[in-house]
């Protein structure tokens, strides 16, 4: 039985499947890997060919597939690449040429399942809101910082003394959920930046979102991804529904109609 690789390579996290020709996931996993060493973590099975969608530097792609062809030898690399016109009746209003991997296989993700129109939320080192209209079409978005960045910004601002009693003081939002209840007031300036920082981001993208909502038409559902999407879908006041795996099921899905394999997304 035929194995296929699915690598999603995040700015700063990577996340694989391993699917049979019929699109049966047999392994799953990832690993926070922003680059370098050490080695992420990888199936233990070589492949009989990968596909990726990447963002962010080719070095970092480059040096992963060293590391697979160390282990495997030469295996059949195939990359995503965003065009005007997709799979599944995917259509972009968006220049293709600046519209990301992942992006792109979140919105096939999206129209493995429904034809509808939908608020495609990727809430990673990056929030992307990508307005998806009926029929497959791609009508843009928007982007803003992430949950991560944003508060390394914050904290680049303060004095030396006040950052270092912060940093002892708090986990910061490198966790996935608040120390405290998102909404809480802080009871010291540590506390009261964190809880800024994570309400500021959830009303920037309920704003978002509304908006993106009204471009992609009535009945438009949201659909949430990312690593810090299952903190945001709790704290947004909206029902939205959370797919973690959207991209790579978007990639199975480029992948299949490219002659990949013959299973549709699960």
């Amino acid at each position: 039985m035929a194995e296929t690789w699915l690598l999603d390579l995040g700015s700063s996290r990577l996340k694989w499947q391993v699917r049979s020709d019929a699109g049966e996931i047999l392994a799953c996993g990832g690993s926070a890997w922003p680059g370098g060493t050490p080695r992420p973590e990888l199936p233990s099975r070589a492949p009989d060919r990968i596909w990726m969608a990447h963002v962010g530097p080719g070095e970092r792609a480059q040096a992963l597939l060293a590391w697979v062809r160390q282990r495997f030898a030469a295996v059949p690399v195939q990359y995503v690449r965003p065009e005007p016109e997709g799979p599944a009746g995917l259509r972009l209003d968006y220049d293709h040429r600046q519209l990301g991997a992942d992006r792109f296989c979140a919105l096939l993700g999206v129209l493995a399942r429904s034809g509808k129109p939908a608020v495609v939320i990727d809430a990673g080192t990056a929030i992307t809101v990508d307005v998806l209209g009926a029929g497959g079409r791609h009508l843009g978005g928007y982007i803003a910082p992430g949950l991560r960045p944003g508060w390394a910004a914050v904290m680049r601002l303060l004095p030396g003394a006040l950052r270092e009693q912060i940093g002892a003081a708090l986990p910061g939002p490198a966790q996935q959920h608040a120390s405290a209840h998102v909404g809480a007031p802080g009871h010291g300036t540590a506390a009261a930046l964190e809880q800024g920082w994570r309400l500021g981001l959830i009303g920037a993208v309920e704003r978002l979102g509304a908006a993106a909502e009204t471009a992609a038409g009535a009945g438009a559902q949201w659909w949430l991804t990312g690593g810090d999407a299952p903190w945001l879908a709790e704290s947004l006041g909206r029902p939205v529904r959370v797919e973690p795996d959207l991209v790579l099921d978007g990639l199975w899905l480029y992948a299949c109609r490219s002659g990949a394999g013959t299973g549709e997304p699960r």
